[in-house]
Formats: C-alpha cells, structure tokens, sequence
C-alpha cells in the first residue's frame, strides 16, 4: 500500500476477542466513520491462523491469554503472516514479565493490561495506525485551576488557558477541551455564551453507560474551535457525585483530546483529590488582596500535606499591579510571601475582561495582544510542554485515567 494510499482510503481496525466486555469497549470508544471501521471477529487467536492472508486491516488487537504457551505461538503465526504494515496490539488480563519479553521480540506495536481504560486502547489503536505515516501521538496534558477564593477570575484564567492552548495546538494538530467540574455552580457555560450540554442525570448512576458516542452529544462547542463539558447550573443543589462518574468521564475526554483544562470548584470533594494527582499542573488562582494570597499560600500547603509529591502546585496571581513602588500590597510583597509557589502574575485590565465575558468569547479574540494573554502564555506554556512529544510504549500510554484509578474514587 503507497502512501498515498493510506491517506485517501479507511483504515480498518480489527479486533479478535470473545471478551465481550471488552468488544462492548472497544465499539463504544471507536466508532466506524468515513476514515475508519472496525470489524469484531468472535474467534480465539487459534482460529484465525488459518485465515490470516486474507485479512486486510491497518492494525489488530488481539486478546490472548498470556498463561498459555499456545497462545504465543500462535501470535507468532499471525505476526509472521500478517501484511508488514499491519500493526498488532495485543491484550491480556494476565502479564508476567516473561510474557512481556516474549512480546517485545515479536515486536507487536503495543501490549495493554486489562481491564483495559478507554484512552489507552483508543491512543494505542490511533498510534498503531498512524505508524506509517510518521504522525507521532502526543500524551494528553492536564491543566486544572482551583480558585484560592471566591471571585478571583479562575474561569476566566481556565478558559483562557484553553484558548491560548487551542491556538497553539491548531498549528501542531492537537486538540484542546476544557471541563467544568463546578457541577453546582459552573459559569464557563455562561462566560463562553453556549449551551451546557452535559446532563449528569443521565449518567451519575451508570458511569460505564459514558462512550465516545454519548460523549459527542453532551460536548458544547464554541466559534474558537473549543469544545467543552459543562453541565447546567444547579444553585439549589448541593450534589457530591461519585469519583467513578468523574474518573470515567476525564478517562474519555483524554482519549480524544491532546490537552484538558479543569474548572475545579473551591469546595474540596471526594474526587478533587484524585483529579489534582492525576493533572500535570495544578494552580491556585488568587487576586491581589491581603486574604486571597494567604488563602492560596495556605491551600497550596494543604494540597502538598495531603497528596505529597504528586502534585506540585503553583500560585497565578490574577489582577496583579506590578508597579513595585504601588501603596498597599505591591508586587514585591507578593513574590517574597509567595516563594517558589508563585507562577506569575496576570495584569489587572477589568474592561477587556469583561468585555470578553460579555460578548461570549475569548480575551484574545477582543484584543490579539493583550496584557493578559500574553502574561498568561508566559505561564501555561512555561517548558514548551506541548512540544513534548511522547513516542508509543511497549506498556501502553499513561493516561489520566490510569493516574486517577491508581487512587480511590471516593
């Protein structure tokens, strides 16, 4: 098959199992589409030996049992006559390290462990079929904002996040989704002027009903091209939903998007913990007062108590006044109260803000080089960390998913 070739036709997925837990997965988290199918063969590995020549896919997942000898010499056949650029993922509930080595000689394209998390199996299947076209996956990146105090901007600072990240990841391919996690009184809904459409009604009781199909309905989309998760406010409710509901629902937001930014409420649930371990950046919005830098500094002290090393978080100052001679509170009094948890400060420019807010649309979008956005590119994009592409690993991807079920759900 040319190049060409494989740019203008589907690619075609095929899965060999007769777990149908694992069939029921794989159809809800990879739809067939105009650019790609997916055929199911209710077979054991033993059966389609014989038929392997006549098979045409892009890749094959495979479900062994690891335990059986037969199970890999029969893997051996397939990949001995397979097409040459077909890749093969093989699953197992059952690894050993032995199993691993055997696997890497037969160098399949990735091996997963079940039970299998839905953004593993969908960044293994899109890396295994973008082999050949030399189009590298990145791993997905959190962001998650938590706000020291009330009123401090933390969705506008997490909106505009995702904004600068969209920008940034359009020109590079990648995608970018912000979550609204402050299920009771959320406004990126409002400050971005579209539909919440993510009725957690119709999920909180069967997390496992959420796939790729159901999450495409619940998804609101704005003109900047982001897509966002936001539920319809609730004022009156004061509603703690199980972890599973928001594990799941993270797990298959990262399965489809390159980058997710989180909304956290200020209210500390259950599950805050364990989303807070699972992101690779956490900050602590606060504004230019007295009690919202003591506020922030005292969170980010107890964030550290309570989950250690895995989270390092930092403090953005919003509305900052940088003149270092200012009455009051001037930056200066800032950085030294602050330390090393200060990320950095974003100017006070209220008009442009709430000009944005009011029109529905992004800071950047009112004004291309703003004060604000400019301060806050200097943070988010600290490190280049979207230029860190991350090759395919023989153990499967990380995932947010993965991170957060390392923790109890709560």
């Amino acid at each position: 098959m040319t190049q060409k070739d494989e740019n203008t036709q589907t690619s075609k997925l095929v899965l060999v199992s007769q777990d149908m837990e694992l069939v029921n997965l794989a159809k809800g988290a990879i739809p067939n589409t105009d650019k790609q199918t997916m055929q199911v063969i209710n077979k054991p590995i033993a059966d389609m030996v014989a038929g392997m020549r006549d098979i045409e896919a892009t890749a094959m997942i495979v479900d062994i049992d690891a335990t059986k000898v037969e199970d890999f010499e029969n893997l051996q056949k397939i990949k001995r006559m397979a097409d040459n650029n077909m890749a093969i993922i093989v699953i197992s509930s059952n690894f050993s390290p032995a199993a691993a080595r055997i696997l890497i000689q037969l160098k399949v394209s990735d091996f997963l462990v079940k039970p299998v998390q839905t953004s593993d199996l969908v960044r293994s299947c899109n890396n295994a079929m973008k082999v050949n076209t030399q189009e590298a996956q990145v791993q997905p990146q959190f962001m998650s904002f938590m706000p020291a105090s009330g009123g401090v901007g933390t969705t506008a600072m997490a909106i505009e996040t995702a904004a600068i990240l969209n920008a940034h990841g359009q020109k590079l391919g990648r995608t970018t989704c912000i979550v609204d996690l402050n299920f009771q009184h959320g406004a990126c809904a409002e400050y971005l002027d579209i539909e919440p459409r993510f009725d957690i009604s119709e999920i909180e009781n069967s997390p496992e009903r959420l796939d790729r199909q159901l999450l495409d309905i619940m998804l609101s989309r704005h003109d900047s091209g982001l897509s966002v998760i936001c539920a319809p406010n609730q004022p009156t409710e004061m509603r703690s939903f199980k972890g599973a509901l928001v594990v799941k629902l993270l797990d298959l937001v990262s399965a489809y998007f390159d980058n997710v930014v989180i909304d956290l409420p200020r209210t500390w649930f259950p599950w805050t913990e364990t989303v807070i371990t699972g992101s690779d950046k956490l900050f602590v919005v606060a504004d230019m007062t007295v009690p919202s830098i003591r506020h922030s500094h005292r969170l980010v002290k107890a964030v550290e108590e309570r989950i250690g090393k895995q989270a390092t978080p930092k403090i953005i100052v919003n509305r900052m006044d940088f003149r270092k001679n200012a009455s009051g509170l001037n930056a200066g009094d800032v950085e030294n109260a602050l330390g090393d948890y200060f990320a950095g400060g974003v100017p006070n420019n209220y008009m442009l803000v709430r000009d944005a807010v009011d029109r529905g649309v992004t800071i950047g979008s009112v004004e291309q080089d703003n004060n604000v956005t400019q301060a806050l590119s200097k943070i988010v994009l600290e490190g280049e960390m979207l230029n860190e592409v991350v090759k395919p690993k023989k153990a499967g991807l990380m995932s947010m998913g993965r991170n957060l079920l390392k923790r109890k759900a709560g």
